[in-house]
């Protein structure tokens, strides 16, 4: 698992995981629906275990990286 992620990406993956846990049933209980809840609530786990690992899997099976290897 090489690092495919930037810093700003990361930072972004953590804010909107973090609100997708907040909007779903756990949290505010906005979203209505129980499975859309549930989706919002294990995608936003998703992003924040990816910005942390700093490995995105839908960028490895693409071939697309936001880092920039000169930078960081």
């Amino acid at each position: 698992m090489k690092p495919n992620m930037s810093k700003t990406d990361r930072i972004a993956r953590t804010i909107l995981g973090s609100s997708l846990i907040a909007f779903s049933s756990y949290g505010f209980d906005i979203v209505p629906v129980y499975w859309l809840s549930l989706f919002c609530f294990y995608f936003g786990v998703i992003n924040i275990i990816s910005s942390f690992v700093c490995w995105c899997f839908m960028y490895s099976l693409v071939g697309v990286s936001s880092k920039d290897d000169e930078n960081e």
